[in-house]
């Protein structure tokens, strides 16, 4: 029986050389009145068309049905991967995706429940209702590429490791929703630290998540498997 050492050095000498030879993307995001952005999705692409690295394996994040709402609003992954959509409130939801990408439905389910994840094998934006409460969205963004990153209330990402060369860079918001292309840039990323910082400003100003309706609550208690 061969010895499986000698690959899986090369696969340790092909990565450290990789990563010695890598530096470090930073952007920003605003909105028209020039201020930071939350939930853009950063994503770099290489300029040549290159092929990016593969997944070691597949990946399940993780979307809460949650205090009637979904929890987080908007959730990246690379294709091939799955979301789970449990259910932690004491109402019933009904999940559906009408998006071209990745339409699905995940029929009327109990409280506590875990349905089985969606996989999504295309890239694009895809938007999550739940037919049952129609104030409840989400957004799940899928990309080829491995590095991505989505900003917080600073409007701000850093992306480590990155290979050094040409890539364009998107930043994508769900208020451009599946059909309004990202904005576009291009960055070279050094062999060695930090790229010039890429900004985004985007013409609109976010919309706030929509909110349940005035006197529509879950049942009194602790949400489904809280423990006090």
């Amino acid at each position: 029986m061969k010895s499986a050492a000698p690959a899986v050095l090369a696969c340790t000498l092909a990565l450290a050389a990789l990563t010695a030879s890598a530096g470090t993307f930073s952007g920003v995001a605003f909105d028209r009145d020039g201020v930071p952005m939350a939930n853009v999705v950063f994503t770099l692409k290489p300029r040549d068309g290159r092929a990016v690295p593969t997944p070691a394996a597949p990946t399940t994040a993780t979307v809460y049905q949650e205090d009637l709402a979904f929890k987080p609003y908007v959730t990246v992954i690379r294709r091939s991967s799955s979301v789970s959509f449990p259910n932690r409130d004491r109402v019933e939801h009904h999940v559906k995706s009408f998006s071209a990408s990745r339409p699905f439905e995940i029929p009327v389910h109990k409280p506590g429940a875990v349905p089985d994840p969606i996989r999504f094998d295309q890239e694009g934006a895809v938007v999550v209702y739940c037919i049952l409460h129609d104030w409840m969205r989400a957004y799940v963004y899928v990309t080829e590429t491995p590095w991505f990153a989505l900003t917080a209330e600073l409007g701000a990402v850093r992306i480590d490791d990155v290979p050094a060369g040409d890539y364009v860079v998107e930043a994508w918001h769900p208020d451009l929703g599946q059909f309004r292309p990202p904005l576009r840039a291009e960055v070279s990323i050094p062999a060695v630290g930090l790229a010039a910082q890429t900004r985004f400003t985007f013409d609109f100003k976010p919309r706030t998540p929509r909110q349940p309706r005035p006197g529509t609550a879950n049942p009194p208690g602790a949400r489904h498997g809280q423990r006090n």
